[in-house]
């Protein structure tokens, strides 16, 4: 017995005749009764229709086989259709690794867009620092890292470039500078800086360094193995200043104030990209990418 012997069933007793069923299914109708009479057979010669000249109506025995038949053609319908929509990348499971500074801003947006589109993908997020993500990308562990840099930081992956946000200070509420609406690098040259151990902590390092490093700059830069919000807190108690992502605006209630940080071209921006292995045979990772990525 086969699928098709279902569908002919079906057909034969949604249509009352064995030659509707052949018209509905674009097959002659002695195939039908044929292929029938075949099932009918199978079960040990037990009659599923009663033939007249007026059609063919189904017997007791053939209602409860219907019922079966029917079940068995829907549940194949659906895993065919999920097995579709699985290898076009709309169903499925990805494991997406990232820092604990993107926990909020845009990363987080572009995830709540993500699963409202494809409800039936499954995200789960991995929290770890750059040298651990990497790991679980080339052991297939992570699917897909989403990271501060450009597309040339991972060389070993493929990459997409992502969404930029802006570099902001943070100062306690008694700092100086917090009257200014914006604060320009060369007012940051003698300051005492906090950063973490932690990711993104030694991208901020290098950013620091980079417009920081004329000789009369005299930057103090302390790392420190706290999370973010203990290096606010520290902010908070004059300890020092700390550079964050934007997404840090949100904690407003560490007793700190936040400034965008400006050089000559604007403000100054972080970029994020998102990588992944190449090999990596998961169709939802192209479906995450596409949705996620800007718009050109």
């Amino acid at each position: 017995m086969e699928l098709r012997h279902l569908r002919y069933i079906l057909a034969s007793a949604r249509n009352g005749s064995f030659s509707a069923a052949g018209h509905e299914l674009n097959v002659r109708q002695p195939i039908v009764s044929k292929r029938i009479k075949e099932v009918e057979d199978e079960l040990g010669g037990i009659a599923l229709f009663d033939r007249s000249t007026s059609g063919a109506r189904l017997t007791p025995t053939g209602e409860e086989f219907l019922v079966s038949a029917r079940r068995i053609i829907e549940d194949v319908e659906r895993l065919t259709e999920r097995a579709k929509a699985s290898a076009a990348g709309k169903v499925g499971r990805l494991l997406v690794g990232f820092y604990k500074s993107l926990s909020a801003g845009a990363f987080r947006a572009a995830l709540h867009d993500f699963r409202e589109q494809y409800p039936d993908i499954e995200v789960e997020l991995v929290e770890v620092p750059f040298t651990e993500l990497m790991a679980g990308l080339q052991s297939d562990r992570i699917d897909l890292a989403v990271i501060l840099g450009d597309a040339g930081k991972c060389k070993d992956f493929a990459s997409v470039t992502l969404w930029a946000e802006r570099l902001v200070v943070a100062l306690p509420e008694c700092h100086p500078l917090v009257d200014r609406p914006l604060i320009y690098w060369p007012e940051l040259k003698s300051e005492r800086f906090l950063i973490s151990h932690h990711d993104p902590g030694p991208d901020i390092r290098h950013i620091l360094l980079r417009h920081l490093a004329a000789p009369s700059d005299h930057p103090e830069i302390l790392a420190r193995h706290l999370s973010r919000e203990s290096i606010l807190s520290e902010v908070a108690d004059r300890q020092g200043i700390a550079l964050q992502c934007e997404s840090a605006m949100g904690l407003t209630s560490l007793g700190v104030v936040f400034r965008p940080v400006h050089d000559g071209h604007g403000a100054t921006r972080l970029g994020y990209i998102a990588c992944w292995k190449p090999e990596n045979t998961n169709p939802v990772v192209k479906t995450f990418v596409d949705a996620i990525k800007p718009r050109g």
